[in-house]
């Protein structure tokens, strides 16, 4: 307690700051790593969620504690500053981590012509209470990337076609979901050549063009499709001949 009593305000305020970066980087990496894999971040609009939660939570702590700290006060005034300092910190990086957790991608699904990043919070308890294992629930960590078909069933059929007029899309209905194995071949043959990828994103070709060396094929080997997501849409590469998925890369699809 000696040396936080000779700290002065300025070297109190930098400490708090280098631990609070040091937490709010780590907190981000966990969360680009199981939530929010690329290309999922940039489509998804976490830059924007990420800015405001670590821009507040890292300076708010250290510019508070630059304000109050005053060796005069005495150790135990200080402790009592700092823990309250503290508290509203860690209440305030909880919140950003529940806000983040609530609206992370929790399926990339294929339906009829298109992918769609559906975020959790989407997807409701009532049509989650419908589906079978495993999903009956959205995933904890990475999300997978499944179909969905329409059911043969004439009464489902209409079911879900009612639902997706109410703004509830066979995307987010995910009792209709199936292995992404079972629509791969679907994939494939609605996808795009990659060239018009590229014509699209005069930009980018050189970034399509590594994704096309590093997978090791051909570009007339590959495909694309659209996927739409809520800040950015992307593309989706997948092998011409069965559909398995090759690369994601933020680029306009359409």
């Amino acid at each position: 307690m000696l040396r936080l009593a000779n700290l002065n305000r300025w070297q109190a305020g930098g400490g708090h700051l280098f631990i609070s970066a040091a937490i709010g980087a780590a907190v981000l990496a966990a969360m680009i790593l199981v939530w929010y894999p690329p290309p999922y971040f940039e489509a998804a609009g976490g830059f924007g969620l990420v800015l405001l939660m670590v821009g507040v939570d890292v300076t708010l702590g250290p510019l508070l504690t630059t304000a109050v700290y005053n060796p005069a006060k005495g150790v135990g005034k200080l402790k009592f500053d700092l823990a309250v300092i503290v508290a509203c910190q860690l209440a305030a990086l909880a919140y950003g981590i529940h806000v983040m957790y609530s609206a992370r991608p929790a399926y990339l699904v294929f339906a009829v012509d298109r992918f769609d990043l559906v975020m959790a919070n989407t997807l409701s308890a009532a049509e989650f209470a419908k589906a079978s294992p495993p999903w009956h629930r959205v995933p904890i960590g990475r999300p997978p990337t499944v179909g969905a078909k329409l059911p043969d069933d004439p009464k489902l059929k209409e079911e879900s076609l009612f639902l997706a007029l109410g703004g509830v899309d066979l995307t987010q209905q995910p009792r209709f979901f199936v292995p992404y194995a079972e629509v791969a071949g679907s994939a494939a043959r609605k996808g795009h050549a990659i060239a018009e990828l590229k014509r699209l994103n005069p930009d980018r070709v050189a970034a399509i063009d590594a994704i096309v060396r590093s997978s090791g094929r051909p570009e007339p080997a590959l495909r694309y499709l659209a996927a739409r997501a809520p800040n950015r849409d992307f593309a989706v590469i997948v092998d011409a001949a069965d559909g398995a998925i090759v690369d994601m890369t933020i680029a306009r699809p359409w």
